[in-house]
C-alpha cells in the first residue's frame, strides 16, 4: 500500500519507507509496549468482578486448556469457573448468594448463565491456548490464580497491535508524533480496556486490524513472501475469532479498489480495462485471503459439530430482524466501536470522555480523508474500503447468523473492534497533512489514556 498522493505536503506525504526504522521509531515502539504493560498492570488488579462480556465461559475454557484443549458444544462449565463467578459476581449485573461461593447444589445449576452450559465452544483454542502458555511464567512472580494471570497477558496482544499500527503509519510516511499518538490512543481506548484487561477473545481484535493493515504495506515490497504472509495472517486471525474477518474484508476491499483505480485510470477500451482489473495480483491476493479465511471457519464448524456432546444453549437474545434492525446494524460499528463493550455512561464519566474523543477521531479521520483524497488514489481506497466494510459488515454478519443458527440478535458494537486500526490509519494520513493537526493525536491520546486508567474497576 503506497498511498502517495500529490496533494500531501512534501514532508508529510505518505508513501514507502525504504530505510530501516529510525531511532525515534524504535523508541516509540518501546514506549507503546510499556504503555500497554502499564494499562494491564494498573487496571487488572482493580477488577473485582467478572466482565459481563462472556468472561465467565472464557475463564472456563482457559482452565480446561491443559486437560482437554477445547470445550465442546453443550458441555457443562467446570467447578472453578462456577465458583469464581459465584464469589466475584458480574460487573454491572450483581452478585450471587454467599452460599454459592462455597458449594453448589444440583438445583442451583438453573441459576447459572446458559443453565450451566458453555457458549465458548464457538471459538477455536488459538486464543485460549496462547493465553494459557503466556500465563504460566507469571507463576514465577507469584500470580497463581489463572484468571488474574490470563487477564495480565492481555497487554501482550495490545502491545503487538499498537506497535504494528505505529509501524504501518510510519511506512505510510505519517509523522512520528501523529503515528505515536494514534497508537497510544488505541491503547487508551475503551475497546482495549474491555478486551485486553479481561479474559476475552476480543483481545485478538485490535491485533487483527493492525496486522492486516501492516500486511497491506508488505505487498508493495519485492519478493513472494508478502502475499503468502498476508493470506496466513488472514486465516489465523479469523480462526482466533470470526469477527476478525471484518479486518480481512477491509484489507481485501482496499486492494480491490486500488486495483480498480489502476485498471480504469487510462484511456484504453473498456474490455482491456476489465481484463487488466481481473489480472491484477491484488485482486487474487484479496480474494484468496477472504476465501481461505471462510474455509478455515467452515472447517472449524465441522470439527466443532463432530465434537459436540449436547445442544447449544439458548441464550435468550433472539429478536426479529426488520427494517429498523437492518438500519441499526448498518451504523453499528461506525463509529460505535469507540464505546467499547458497554455504554460508557453506565461505566464512569471518564469513560464518556474516552468514547467521545475516539468518536471524533474516527468520524473526522474517515470522512475527512474521503473528502480531501484525490479521486483514484490509494488514499481514497484506504478511506473508502474502511468505510464501506464498516457499513456492510453489520448486516452481513446478522444475515450470516440467521443462516447458520436460525436466529438474529442485535450485534454488540465491540464485534467491529478489528476495524478500529483502519479508522485510526485514516485519521493518521489525514492529520499528518498539516503541522497543527498532526499534534492533535498525542494530545487526544494522553487525555484518553489517563481517562481509561481512571475508570474504577
Amino acid at each position: 500500500m503506497s498511498i502517495a498522493d500529490t496533494d500531501a505536503a512534501p514532508e508529510a506525504r505518505p508513501g514507502r519507507l525504504g530505510s530501516r526504522p529510525r531511532l525515534v521509531d524504535a523508541i516509540m515502539c518501546v514506549v507503546l509496549g510499556l504503555a500497554s504493560l502499564g494499562l494491564g498492570v494498573w487496571v487488572v488488579p482493580q477488577h473485582k468482578t467478572v466482565s459481563p462480556i462472556d468472561e465467565y465461559v472464557y475463564i472456563d475454557y482457559l482452565t480446561k486448556v491443559p486437560s482437554q484443549l477445547v470445550v465442546h458444544t453443550g458441555e457443562q462449565t467446570g467447578p472453578y469457573a462456577r465458583l469464581y463467578l459465584s464469589c466475584h459476581g458480574v460487573r454491572e449485573l450483581g452478585y450471587y448468594p454467599e452460599s454459592f461461593c462455597t458449594h453448589w447444589e444440583a438445583s442451583d445449576v438453573a441459576r447459572m448463565p446458559n443453565e450451566g452450559k458453555t457458549s465458548a465452544d464457538l471459538y477455536t483454542p488459538l486464543y485460549f491456548g496462547a493465553t494459557w502458555l503466556m500465563a504460566q511464567p507469571l507463576r514465577w512472580f507469584g500470580v497463581h490464580d489463572i484468571t488474574e494471570a490470563g487477564r495480565l497477558t492481555g497487554w501482550t496482544w495490545l502491545a503487538a497491535a499498537a506497535i504494528l499500527l505505529f509501524l504501518t503509519l510510519r511506512r505510510l510516511r505519517v509523522h512520528p508524533a501523529t503515528a505515536g499518538g494514534l497508537s497510544l490512543l488505541m491503547i487508551g481506548s475503551l475497546a482495549a480496556y474491555w478486551s485486553n484487561t479481561y479474559i476475552s477473545t476480543d483481545a485478538t481484535a485490535l491485533l487483527a486490524g493492525s496486522l492486516m493493515a501492516f500486511g497491506l504495506t508488505m505487498l508493495e515490497r519485492p519478493g513472494r513472501r508478502g502475499p503468502w504472509l498476508f493470506v496466513i495472517f488472514a486465516v489465523l486471525l479469523t480462526l482466533a475469532k470470526l469477527q476478525n474477518l471484518m479486518a480481512v474484508g477491509a484489507a481485501a476491499l482496499i486492494l480491490v479498489i486500488m486495483a480498480a483505480n489502476t485498471a480504469f485510470r487510462g484511456e484504453s477500451p473498456w474490455g482491456e480495462r476489465w481484463r487488466a482489473f481481473f489480472r491484477d495480483r491484488r485482486i487474487l491476493i484479496g480474494v484468496i485471503a477472504v476465501v481461505a479465511s471462510v474455509i478455515g471457519q467452515v472447517i472449524w464448524i465441522l470439527i466443532r459439530s463432530a465434537l459436540s456432546v449436547d445442544t447449544f444453549p439458548d441464550q435468550g437474545v433472539a429478536t426479529l430482524f426488520g427494517k429498523k434492525a437492518f438500519v441499526d446494524e448498518v451504523f453499528k460499528f461506525f463509529p460505535g466501536v469507540a464505546n467499547g463493550a458497554i455504554q460508557p455512561s453506565s461505566v464512569a464519566f471518564v469513560a464518556v470522555i474516552a468514547a467521545t474523543v475516539m468518536t471524533w477521531v474516527i468520524v473526522a479521520g474517515v470522512l475527512g480523508l474521503l473528502a480531501v483524497a484525490k479521486r483514484g488514489t490509494d488514499t481514497e481506497a484506504l478511506a473508502l474500503g474502511s468505510f464501506i466494510v464498516a457499513l456492510l459488515a453489520g448486516p452481513i454478519l446478522a444475515v450470516a447468523n440467521i443462516a447458520v443458527s436460525g436466529i438474529y440478535f442485535s450485534l454488540p458494537p465491540r464485534y467491529g473492534t478489528s476495524l478500529l486500526p483502519f479508522f485510526l490509519i485514516c485519521a493518521g494520513v489525514l492529520f499528518t497533512r498539516s503541522v497543527w493537526t498532526r499534534y492533535l493525536a498525542p494530545a487526544f491520546a494522553l487525555v484518553c489514556y489517563v481517562a481509561v486508567m481512571s475508570i474504577p474497576g
